[in-house]
């Protein structure tokens, strides 16, 4: 059994580390140590800051984004070059007030924090690198706690897996080539590229979703194009959409024609 127990782990350990391409590559164990514990660079020692740690109060899905503010200080006797940001969510943005702070001078790191979309308890973190090192010179954290936002059923009342509509149906006329929309909001917690099934669309019907990558808690609109002229364009359809994570009975457009002489 401890030989079988060594196989599997081997094994899981070996997908772990197969590329998108096919190809495989080894993780070093150090690196995937340092995306939990990351090793910082000589400099971390020059950024002093007020703290590196903030504890939000508890928001809501419903709020505007927040500003939380990291305070520090060159203590050292050189110059901090080329400070840039990197952050663990797309929820966060971050800004430094200066790209080189020079040895006594001071400096903050603004975080604008959204908290739509991103409902739950969580740790996320900022990493401060400099152009002097490739490990970062200071990770900074903030824990949020996000409650859910108010009742959606009302504005948005049909669900789709991780997205709301306002309505599922669109309507076009026989004969009259025209362009409909419909507007949902992305509800999961990821970038949403939102596609249709084309094996099922007639040749009459074109679909694409405005824009094209729907951010979380952010807003889009799904295109559909009626070319009367085209084969098919007197029936009625469905058009199914991919991505969502349900069945496409829970997860389809209904295109109606309508008589052109109603």
């Amino acid at each position: 059994m401890r030989l079988f127990g060594l196989i599997l782990a081997y094994g899981l350990a070996m997908t772990a580390g197969v590329t998108a391409s096919g190809q495989l590559r080894i993780i070093p164990r150090e690196k995937v140590e340092s995306v939990a514990d990351p090793r910082l660079s000589e400099e971390s020692s020059f950024m002093r800051f007020d703290t590196r740690h903030i504890v939000a109060e508890p928001m809501n899905e419903a709020d505007s984004p927040k500003c939380f503010v990291y305070r520090f200080e060159n203590t050292g006797s050189e110059s901090l070059k080329g400070i840039r940001i990197v952050t663990t969510c797309s929820c966060m943005t971050a800004t430094v007030s200066a790209k080189e702070i020079l040895p006594g001078q001071k400096g903050e790191i603004q975080l604008m924090y959204n908290p739509k979309g991103h409902p739950g308890r969580f740790e996320r973190k900022v990493f401060v690198y400099t152009e002097a090192h490739e490990d970062p010179a200071a990770v900074l954290r903030l824990s949020v706690e996000v409650n859910n936002g108010a009742d959606m059923s009302l504005d948005w009342p049909i669900q789709m897996g991780t997205i709301r509509l306002r309505n599922d149906v669109v309507e076009f006329r026989s004969g009259v080539r025209a362009v409909e929309r419909l507007c949902f909001i992305n509800l999961g917690a990821k970038d949403l590229k939102l596609e249709c099934e084309t094996s099922f669309l007639p040749q009459s019907l074109t679909f694409r979703c405005d824009p094209e990558i729907v951010q979380p808690g952010q807003e889009g609109q799904i295109v559909i194009k009626y070319d009367p002229s085209a084969e098919g364009a007197e029936r009625n359809a469905v058009v199914i959409l991919k991505g969502l994570g349900v069945p496409p009975s829970r997860s389809s457009v209904k295109v109606v024609i309508n008589d052109a002489k109603q």
